[in-house]
């Protein structure tokens, strides 16, 4: 048996020797078995995945607990597998869009900013579906088609995004080791997702740097081949958009408004884009269109974009139908770039947004030299980040605000929406699910 504990191979050794031990008769070893997957389903629901959303591994880990769940010969066991796979079928739902998985996540290779890029959308598209063609099915959708277990429909609806939009979702994920003394005192990661009626954005922030973390995604509905990307990163040494949330980046969201600074030390940053949305510069403002989705970039203290190739024949063909630019970060102080999102039902056609930015919009950079930057968006909403000198963990104003980041303790939280189509507090066990007029629920008691 592989000894690692990451959350998929821990899946993999846990449950079958569970169900070798039922098989055979080995009772004590059952027991011990038994244990440990009660402890991994009660940390889903009360702190968290270590291995949360991987792009990878996420169909992984739910491979494994089908098997229990069809073969466990203890009811007790059955049940507990569905916990588990009703806690992984929600988790996958809010990723997945369009055959696409948003971001940001935990365990990102930098290969899935495609349609079907990744392992994962390849798996759960088997359930969640919305764009017809899947070119290359996960082995892991085996265990899915051979499996009795079903989602539940209310998941299958949060995947479609069968909910009442706009609505900014947050979530906290526990350290990586969340087994380890002390990892379950705190959330590791605080993320926030932004769901408008055409695109999910999301991003990460955390105390500490983080090489295998993607920080930030933002994934836009195309009619054709299902969703567009836009993802961006600062690397030193890089020739397109690789994974990490690394040192010095601090990421700020509210709602569709975001900012990202991070020292002006000559690090470059990168911008993924398709081909058929090159970026526009239009004064100080970098503008792209999407097929019904708008973006209005700000860049702070970076250099002109630099279109570049890939130089990595596979990735390149991965890649064909992407753009990445490069921009340098140069001068003094702190550099990086601000974010307005729009979209059709909301800021009219492409050329009304780009002259309601322009009008309405203002980002004051009076204090970008002591790192604080306030972007003012076109509809009023406003988002103001100062760079924390004492940590990777920005200090925030929204709408005038300012945000605690220690009482953003639940899994799962929308405090400004009405209906709320998901929440699991901290701690709390207690599941609730709410989409196209489907309401599930799942509770796992504490210890």
């Amino acid at each position: 048996m592989d000894g690692r504990n990451t959350d998929n191979l821990r899946a993999m050794r846990e449950t079958s020797v569970y169900l070798m031990a039922e098989a055979t008769g080995n009772e004590a070893t059952r027991q011990l078995y038994k244990q440990k997957l009660q402890r991994y389903v009660w940390a889903l629901y009360h702190i968290g995945m270590g291995e949360w959303d991987s792009e990878t591994y996420h169909g992984h880990t739910f491979a494994p607990y089908l098997n229990l769940y069809d073969f466990a010969q203890d009811p007790q066991i059955k049940q507990l597998a569905q916990a588990a796979l009703d806690w992984l079928s929600v988790a996958a739902a809010v990723k997945y869009y369009r055959g696409g998985w948003a971001g940001p996540v935990k365990r990102d290779y930098g290969r899935a900013n495609v349609i079907f890029g990744s392992p994962a959308a390849r798996t759960f598209w088997l359930y969640f579906g919305e764009i017809s063609s899947n070119p290359d099915p996960s082995t892991d959708s085996l265990y899915l088609m051979t499996s009795s277990y079903r989602p539940p429909l209310a998941a299958l609806f949060l995947a479609r995004k069968q909910f009442p939009r706009p609505l900014e979702l947050h979530a906290s994920k526990p350290l990586y080791q969340n087994w380890l003394p002390g990892n379950d005192r705190q959330p590791g990661y605080w993320e926030t997702t932004f769901f408008g009626e055409t695109y999910q954005m999301g991003s990460i922030a955390a105390t500490f740097a983080d090489g295998d973390v993607a920080p930030f995604k933002l994934l836009a509905y195309n009619s054709r081949r299902g969703v567009d990307y836009l993802v961006a990163n600062s690397r030193k040494r890089a020739s397109w958009v690789q994974s990490g949330k690394n040192p010095g980046d601090q990421v700020g969201q509210f709602r569709n408004l975001l900012i990202w600074l991070r020292p002006a030390d000559g690090t470059p940053f990168f911008f993924q884009l398709p081909k058929q949305a090159p970026l526009e510069k239009d004064g100080n403002i970098w503008f792209a269109r999407l097929e019904r989705t708008w973006l209005a970039l700000y860049p702070l203290n970076l250099s002109e974009p630099e279109p570049l190739a890939i130089a990595d024949q596979k990735l390149a063909a991965h890649y064909r139908q992407e753009q990445t630019y490069r921009a340098v970060t140069q001068g003094g102080g702190y550099a990086g770039f601000a974010l307005e999102v729009g979209e059709a039902g909301i800021d009219g056609d492409y050329e009304r947004f780009k002259a309601s930015v322009r009008q309405k919009s203002h980002l004051d950079l009076s204090q970008l030299a002591q790192g604080s930057v306030r972007l003012q968006g076109n509809q009023g909403a406003s988002l103001q980040l100062r760079h924390n000198p004492k940590n990777l963990l920005p200090i925030l104003v929204r709408n005038g605000q300012p945000w605690d980041w220690s009482k953003q303790l639940a899994l799962y939280a929308s405090p400004a929406a009405t209906a709320p189509p998901l929440s699991l507090g901290w701690k709390q066990g207690a599941l609730t699910v709410k989409a196209g007029g489907r309401r599930f629920q799942s509770r796992y008691p504490n210890k």
